[in-house]
């Protein structure tokens, strides 16, 4: 069982992630990488210049999913935190979802369910989805941050977007993802064929689903509120 503790500056980071290997995503995400020995966190945000409130907020809010942080103030998070969610939308679209759609096509193959192929379509639709998210949020949403953040006024950029128009286009896709789990587990029993792949899909599946989840939680508890402490002091200019 993973020990919820929580995780601090003076803490080394090869323990923390013996404690929770999904972490490695994580560091990976803010460029840091595996072989850094008995250092610390705060050593190594020093070492690849990581915002160390940032770098702590992450970790702790992705060891443990009930974590939340009543406030958060301190905007100079916000372009860490937007590198942060860009690498996770580049591990999504280029590593994660084509890999389960890989093991799908190789389930398919194997499998003599008929309601195989039908799993595929549906993944295919969810992966769309997904990624027409994700781009909303890289050319629209990402960009307009940037360019408030920077106080580029004078810049081309859409003045007229809110934050509030993001989260109210911040679909939940958590709905499709789930039935895609349910189809697996209540409609492909265990047979000959097939087996390995089937129960390996559910559990990247189950994987997708907490990182996608904690994705989110960073986008609306807390970018979004440092967004918005940011377009509140323009509006008292």
């Amino acid at each position: 069982m993973i020990n919820r503790k929580f995780i601090t500056a003076d803490m080394k980071m090869a323990d923390i992630i013996l404690r929770n290997e999904k972490l490695v995503l994580v560091i990976r995400r803010f460029g840091i990488n595996l072989g850094f020995r008995n250092k610390t966190i705060e050593e190594l945000s020093k070492e690849y210049d990581i915002h160390l409130d940032l770098l702590l907020l992450v970790v702790n809010l992705f060891n443990d999913d009930s974590l939340r942080y009543a406030s958060v103030n301190d905007v100079t998070m916000i372009p860490g935190l937007i590198d942060y969610l860009k690498a996770g939308h580049r591990y999504y679209v280029h590593e994660k979802l084509p890999y389960i759609q890989s093991l799908i096509g190789k389930f398919v193959e194997e499998s003599k369910n008929s309601k195989s192929s039908m799993l595929l379509d549906f993944f295919n639709e969810y992966r769309d989805e997904v990624i027409e998210h994700i781009n909303y949020e890289d050319t629209e949403v990402y960009p307009y941050i940037g360019a408030l953040y920077d106080k580029h006024r004078n810049q081309e950029y859409n003045n007229d977007f809110t934050i509030k128009e993001y989260t109210e286009h911040h679909s939940d896709i958590e709905e499709k993802l789930t039935e895609l789990k349910l189809l697996l587990i209540k409609y492909f029993p265990h047979t000959e064929n097939g087996n390995f792949y089937r129960d390996l899909i559910l559990q990247e599946l189950f994987d997708l689903e907490y990182d996608l989840n904690d994705h989110a939680n960073l986008e609306d508890d807390i970018l979004v509120s440092l967004v918005k402490k940011v377009e509140e002091a323009y509006e008292t200019q």
